[in-house]
């Protein structure tokens, strides 16, 4: 691929790339769900097997195949506009049985947002601030759901994946902030998210610790029993280890040391 002509790919929210500054038209919905499949496995070779099953599932159209080549053709006159007919694509190529999109180091968004959380873990113990700036470079990445519109059951899985890893990007996020005594800071966005997630016992314990270390005690101890109530009612369970040494700690007035002591590793890709 051409260094003068980059393309560089953006999936933590609508599907979008750029060609040199200048955004490229993905087409229709099933194009663009081939598009990111290939942007998800860049500078792999993806089969022509393995697209139509991420794109169309277990029952894709007799159709299909040619549908798949319509759509790599269309990408490719939309990824290198000026490329002459007779000659050979470098940023969509053919090779073996299948495909491969070419891109830079950095161009695909999910990739830099790997990195910054990688880093953050690196940092975490000898630098917390450090990983804490990681993790907001991490977020800064996003611009809403990702894959937003991209149908297929590869896109609706990289869905699932990429939200649980930016909600455990924000619950470290909290546990840092928390830990250099930023605790204040962070209780808003932990309420939001306390409340969109209802049943992630983590994020209420966080927050019940910020609450906590605020001088917000009753609000706490509010926290834990709606949470214990939601567990029961829609789980038939009670708090786990991490809510109930939150809850704990505001009846001891113990303040604490790690916001999150029983807490499990991030899940990993």
């Amino acid at each position: 691929m051409s260094a003068t002509v980059p393309v560089t790919v953006e999936l933590l929210g609508p599907a979008r790339a750029w060609r040199g500054g200048a955004e490229v038209d993905l087409g229709t919905a099933r194009r663009r769900a081939v598009f990111a499949l290939l942007a998800l496995r860049a500078n792999q070779v993806v089969s022509k097997d393995e697209l139509v099953d991420g794109v169309w599932g277990d029952a894709p159209p007799s159709t299909a195949e040619a549908s798949l080549y319509t759509y790599v053709s269309g990408l490719r006159r939309a990824l290198e506009p000026t490329r002459s007919k007779r000659s050979a694509a470098v940023v969509l190529v053919s090779a073996g049985s299948g495909y491969s999109l070419r891109l830079p180091v950095d161009g695909l968004d999910v990739d830099r947002f790997e990195r910054h959380r990688s880093l953050a873990a690196t940092l975490a113990e000898v630098d917390p601030e450090g990983a804490l700036a990681e993790l907001d470079r991490a977020r800064a990445l996003w611009r809403g759901e990702p894959l937003f519109g991209v149908p297929g059951p590869f896109a609706e899985a990289q869905r699932a994946r990429l939200r649980e890893l930016w909600l455990a990007v924000a619950e470290r996020r909290a546990e840092l902030a928390i830990t250099l005594g930023r605790h204040a800071d962070v209780v808003a966005d932990l309420s939001a998210l306390a409340g969109a997630h209802p049943l992630r016992e983590d994020l209420r314990a966080l927050l019940i610790t910020a609450l906590h270390r605020a001088g917000r005690q009753a609000e706490a101890l509010e926290v834990f029993e709606d949470a214990r109530r939601v567990l029961v009612e829609r789980l038939g369970i009670e708090p786990g280890a991490a809510l109930r040494d939150a809850h704990r700690r505001v009846l001891a007035h113990d303040p604490g040391g790690d916001p999150l002591p029983d807490r499990l590793p991030d899940p990993v890709p």
